[in-house]
């Protein structure tokens, strides 16, 4: 047996081996505005025909300019930037939406003559040749665990990545500004490719983007000053200043949805950050999943898990999620659900209703791209854990290690790898006959071992 699982690890690692990444800083220094100090390219619009270039530089007077163009023309396009001031920071926010661009194109990106190029490619009018991404939560931690997951994660040349909330742990606070400083820096250093494809980031909000973690907090001690919650702009902008103004999409009011084409759509959801889960959120996700029928490949991405592998899963958001969200995702025909917050990796069972069903949803994910794990099980109500003997009915999988997903889809096939921060593959779903896990002697059921 031994033998067999060492054979069947060597065929998984050659069929899904990812291609070496290597790391293109950027522009040259010079003056203060030719200095890129961050680099982030994400969507507010189809991603077949558009792109966000947003990049930081000290502040400036004037105006800059990103130019582009497609791989092999000899014209370069130009678009000014919208300047944007960064939250507590001298720095500023660049920002240029390009739109009216080929699919599927690989295009080059400088901005001036000096800075040298990087690349983007914008995503296929269809789904009839493989397209992959990488997702994941819970991204920063410290500086190494966040490089060694993006530079894992980027070797695997994803088209995009999603990370589903708690991105660089500030909180909100003007005092850990250094930290957003490092998580910029770490991106644009990291996720690029060895031919200089910068990797473009969809970012949800999670309890850590907000001060007092949650919508309702009003009384917490970080938010003082701040006004009563009261549904509007400029009160989620305050809870949250670094996350509103740094990431373009979802933007307000901190959900939102982005259709690829007509095959895909990432739906961004806020699990009572910024917004509560019931009401007019609510209302929103039946309206936009209603608008998609037919999508065949529909992902929401939140930051609470409505399955938790560490916490108790009756605390009140995940009840909540259960009760207004997952009846729509059943009804909308969605497979698999992405959620995070747990630092920790899990897979359940399809479920249906709160029952396992083999036409029900999968939920991957529990978040630790970055950051220190928990025990799963570990969570915050020792009663239920003992009870359930650490193995709670839905989970099918589960263990305590930063990881990512690599999610693939083809035609209207979805495919999912889990790799660890070492590189080594931790689960599949759904299996293919070379890794049956099933049959790997663990010692766990939910605890797949390194290999």
């Amino acid at each position: 047996m031994k033998k067999k699982v060492q054979l069947l690890t060597i065929i998984a690692a050659v069929l899904f081996q990812p291609v070496s990444s290597s790391v293109f800083a950027g522009a040259a220094g010079g003056s203060d505005v030719n200095e890129t100090l961050g680099l982030m390219l994400t969507w507010q619009q189809d991603p077949t025909t558009t792109m966000t270039i947003d990049w930081h530089t000290h502040d400036y007077d004037g105006t800059v300019a990103v130019e582009y163009k497609k791989v092999g023309d000899s014209q370069w396009m130009s678009k000014t930037a919208e300047k944007r001031p960064f939250p507590f920071s001298e720095w500023v926010i660049n920002r240029a939406e390009l739109t009216g661009l080929e699919a599927g194109t690989e295009y080059r990106f400088r901005f001036h003559e000096d800075s040298g190029y990087r690349k983007f490619r914008t995503m296929p009018e269809n789904a009839n040749e493989p397209i992959r991404f990488a997702t994941g939560g819970d991204v920063r931690h410290t500086r190494h665990m966040m490089e060694l997951t993006n530079r894992q994660a980027a070797a695997y040349k994803p088209d995009f990545i999603v990370w589903g909330g708690d991105l660089a742990y500030a909180d909100g606070l003007e005092e850990r500004l250094y930290r957003w400083h490092e998580y910029l820096e770490v991106m644009m250093n990291t996720l690029i490719t060895n031919e200089k494809r910068v990797i473009p980031v969809l970012a949800g909000i999670g309890n850590h983007e907000v001060r007092g973690y949650h919508y309702s907090n009003d009384d917490h001690e970080t938010r003082e000053g701040i006004p009563p919650y009261t549904q509007t702009d400029e009160s989620r902008r305050q809870i949250a200043p670094y996350y509103f103004d740094l990431f373009a999409f979802p933007g307000q009011p901190g959900y939102g949805v982005l259709d690829f084409g007509e095959y895909m759509s990432i739906i961004l959801l806020d699990t009572e950050h910024a917004n509560p889960i019931e009401g007019e959120q609510t209302e929103w996700l039946e309206s936009v999943l209603e608008e998609r029928k037919g999508i065949p490949h529909i992902f929401p991405n939140y930051h609470i898990p409505a399955w938790p592998s560490v916490r108790e899963p009756d605390g009140s958001n995940p009840k909540l999620i259960r009760e207004n969200w997952i009846p729509l995702f059943q009804e909308a025909g969605v497979r698999v659900a992405f959620e995070n917050h747990d630092h920790a990796y899990k897979r359940t069972y399809p479920l249906r209703d709160g029952e396992i069903n083999p036409n029900g949803i999968v939920y991957i994910g529990d978040g630790a791209w970055g950051v220190y794990t928990r025990p799963i099980g570990g969570g915050d109500d020792p009663d239920f854990w003992a009870y359930h003997g650490k193995n709670p009915w839905y989970l099918k999988r589960a263990s305590d290690e930063r990881h990512f997903i690599i999610g693939t889809i083809h035609g209207p096939h979805q495919h999912f790898l889990m790799v660890n921060e070492d590189g080594v593959i931790i689960d599949e779903y759904p299996r293919t006959p070379h890794l049956d896990v099933d049959r790997m002697n663990l010692a766990e059921p939910w605890n797949l071992p390194r290999q």
